[in-house]
């Protein structure tokens, strides 16, 4: 590298981006060879930026001017959105945000060394959402009061600094004025209220202020629903053999998936058996999901994954029920966006489950916690082969990306 080509932190420079990345900027190339990643940009335009950071093998710049806009290219309808952050990619066309994510997405697996070489998993479309906007059913605001008067807004991503809004384009119309008026009702007769709280709309319409957690899309976790239980379907189906299944739901919530799974595989299959267990952290979810009218045949614990798996002394596969009947496993996984741990991966493969769904909403902790797997079934005699990859989007205008990756055993 000669000296022409160093830069520094506030250098400005020309440069052309190629795709999208984790994080939601644009990814280019700075003049020293950097991967160069722009705030602000979209893929295949030329862009005159500012550098920010410096790393050894990366530089991050903000964009200053579009001096050649991609096709893709799109006016945000947020007033905000340059301020917030929240949704960086406003600016991008829908379709283009689908193809940037299955791309992510791929990548991320792929170059993690998640899938193994031998497996040749079919790559499934992404699913895009029905709705572009409006589509959360909940949101977390940030309050600021002076006096009688206050706002309503968000933090700025990566940062503390307060960000006011007017309303909120990817939120369920109803929930920014519903808010509104519970703060001023709040501060008219003196009742206290939090600096940041949650307010959220049910299927029926109805509003509240905090409550248990739920996916935010609905319409999108519907269609998450019913593709986690057609991959149950198809492993029930396949294996006649098995007529008592068990479906382990760990990091179960409400009982968001398990109970779609149960009640598909007993109307599809009334002659099988399908017991639930599910693992939950949050007192406040088990005790939702044992309260569900449709909790027959389930057991729900309130406990770290980790230590409730370590107090099992084995998995069901190969086991006899009390009927004599064989029974096998079924594992559904879906971690927070820090996935699980290295302890959690090598108990599941113990346990020798038929089948293992991974939803996550995060690739990278999911390609870290897939090559766990593949560590702990090293030396096992069977391993777990990854059969098909799906992406769902559940965050549209955003770079969260929403993953389902099925995994089935198979002599090692």
């Amino acid at each position: 590298m000669n000296d022409d080509s160093k830069i520094a932190i506030g250098d400005t420079l020309e440069v052309e981006t190629q795709r999208l990345a984790r994080g939601g900027k644009a990814v280019g190339r700075s003049p020293d060879g950097r991967v160069l990643f722009v705030s602000g940009a979209a893929p295949g335009e030329l862009v005159r930026a500012k550098i920010t950071a410096l790393e050894k093998r990366f530089a991050e710049a903000d964009l200053l001017e579009v001096l050649r806009p991609s096709a893709k290219r799109v006016e945000p309808p947020c007033e905000v959105v340059n301020l917030c952050g929240g949704c960086p990619w406003q600016h991008i066309e829908y379709k283009e945000q689908i193809i940037q994510k299955e791309t992510i997405l791929r990548d991320t697996l792929t170059r993690g060394r998640a899938i193994p070489q031998d497996d040749s998993p079919d790559f499934l479309a992404f699913v895009p959402s029905d709705l572009e906007f409006d589509y959360r059913s909940r949101i977390t605001l940030q309050l600021r009061t002076k006096g009688s008067s206050f706002e309503l807004g968000y933090l700025k991503r990566a940062s503390h600094d307060f960000v006011a809004i007017k309303d909120c384009k990817i939120a369920d119309p109803a929930l920014v004025p519903f808010a509104r008026e519970h703060v001023a009702k709040s501060l008219a007769t003196g009742t206290k209220i939090k600096d940041r709280f949650q307010v959220a709309i049910a299927e029926d319409g109805k509003l509240s202020v905090g409550g248990a957690f739920t996916q935010v899309n609905r319409g999108q976790n519907l269609k998450l629903q019913k593709t986690v239980a057609t991959h149950v379907l198809k492993t029930v189906a396949n294996q006649t053999d098995i007529l008592h299944w068990h479906l382990l739901d760990l990091y179960c919530g409400n009982g968001n998936l398990t109970f779609p799974v149960i009640e598909s595989v007993r109307a599809e299959f009334p002659s099988v058996v399908m017991e639930a267990t599910g693992v939950e952290a949050s007192p406040e979810s088990i005790r939702s999901a044992q309260l569900n009218p449709r909790a027959q045949l389930c057991r729900f614990y309130a406990e770290d994954v980790e230590h409730w798996l370590m107090r099992q002394k084995s998995g069901a596969a190969g086991q006899l029920t009390k009927k004599g009947l064989p029974l096998d496993e079924i594992v559904v996984l879906d971690p927070p966006r820090a996935g699980t741990s290295g302890g959690v991966m090598q108990k599941l493969a113990r346990r020798k489950p038929s089948m293992i769904i991974y939803v996550s909403c995060d690739p990278a902790t999911q390609t870290r916690d897939l090559v766990r797997l593949q560590e702990a079934t090293a030396k096992l005699p069977y391993r777990y082969m990854v059969e098909s990859v799906q992406g769902i989007d559940m965050f549209p205008q955003t770079d969260h990306i929403e993953s389902i990756v099925v995994l089935r055993r198979k002599a090692n």
